[in-house]
């Protein structure tokens, strides 16, 4: 009776140890994650792209993928020398304007003060005389208005005084301008150089200087704006 009971026992205690081995087994396969194959490895993640940075200048704005925009300033003066023809000869002076605008339409203020083209072989007074001033206004068109280079039409109406030994008047004209201007880039000021050519359309005039039909004023100057 006794050798059957520990018989018993004994199958009763390998029955309980073979339970907490198969457990463990099943336990230790749930655990076990294979992933891939051997040695495969996963891809480097991608490199982070660079955002553009905005430069905050009160001049201008710009981003590191574009070239910086050249400043542009609404008001700028204008001063150079200038030259009038009728086809009669060749008087020089100097030329004063204003232009306004930063976009691609604009206006300007000008006057020139000029030296006649003087006399004929006879004696006989050109149609310029002595001396001439000009007065006019314009509206522009910046045919270009990024960039060093501006291509520029302008179109407006003034008068002008003719000076003669014998006599003066005034006469009022339309005019037309074509010019180019280049911008030097400056960080701080909108400063260009440039020439230009007007030719203008005498209208009503004084009896005094009404042989003057028409003219060309041709030009250089320096503009600065801030």
């Amino acid at each position: 009776m006794t050798r059957k009971r520990r018989r018993g026992e004994g199958l009763i205690l390998v029955l309980v140890l073979g339970s907490f081995g198969a457990a463990s087994e099943a336990r230790a396969d749930d655990a076990t994650v294979t992933v891939g194959g051997q040695g495969q490895r996963f891809s480097d993640p991608p490199e982070p792209r660079a955002n553009p940075v905005a430069v905050d200048d009160p001049g201008y704005r710009r981003y590191d993928f574009e070239p910086r925009e050249l400043r542009r300033s609404p008001f700028r003066l204008t001063l150079g020398p200038a030259g009038i023809t009728t086809g009669k000869g060749f008087g020089v002076g100097v030329g004063v304007g204003a232009d306004f605008g930063a976009g691609s339409v604009g206006g300007r203020l000008s006057v020139a003060w000029l030296r006649g083209e003087g006399t004929n072989a006879n004696g006989t007074s050109t149609p310029t005389g002595d001396s001439v001033g000009l007065y006019s206004g314009e509206l522009t068109l910046d045919l270009h208005k990024r960039g060093p280079v501006h291509p520029i039409i302008g179109m407006g109406l003034g008068f002008l005084r003719v000076s003669r030994p014998d006599t003066s008047g005034w006469a009022g004209m339309g005019t037309t301008r074509l010019g180019v201007e280049y911008a030097l880039g400056l960080d701080d000021a909108d400063v260009r150089v440039g020439a230009s050519v007007t030719g203008g359309l005498i209208g009503p005039v004084d009896s005094d200087v009404k042989d003057l039909k028409a003219y060309a004023l041709t030009g250089i100057h320096l503009a600065i704006g801030f």
